[in-house]
């Protein structure tokens, strides 16, 4: 799954059991219900994560992530995410759900996009 990166970041994390079959490690991205956020530390699965919710937090995604059939990534965009990929993309498809919008033009020199994450997951 997806290791992300936090520019700008607040205390608004919840814990939430992770029941999704799998160990999480920390700083990676995942979607549990509603919820979208990053995970604040390895988890096994079974116990209690915490998980980094807070609207408009600034998330750097690095263009490994990024799905084969993303193409502009222009400000202002909605990024979607796939749970089970582990992609993010700049466009709507199959298994992705809504998680936040691009704050800057393409990629940056380093292979990074940037976006502000969404209150929630919207599919």
């Amino acid at each position: 799954m997806p290791k992300v990166y936090i520019e700008k970041q607040y205390n608004d994390v919840v814990r939430i059991r992770n029941n999704l079959g799998r160990d999480l490690e920390q700083m990676e991205f995942l979607i549990m219900g509603q919820l979208s956020g990053v995970v604040d530390r390895n988890t096994k699965d079974g116990e209690f994560v915490g998980l980094q919710i807070q609207p408009f937090m600034e998330i750097q995604v690095n263009e490994k992530d990024l799905a084969p059939q993303a193409n502009a990534y222009g400000e202002g965009r909605t990024i979607f995410f796939n749970q089970t990929t582990g992609l993010f993309a700049d466009a709507a498809g199959a298994g992705f759900v809504a998680v936040g919008q691009i704050a800057h033009n393409r990629l940056n020199p380093e292979g990074i996009v940037t976006f502000y994450k969404y209150p929630q997951a919207v599919a």
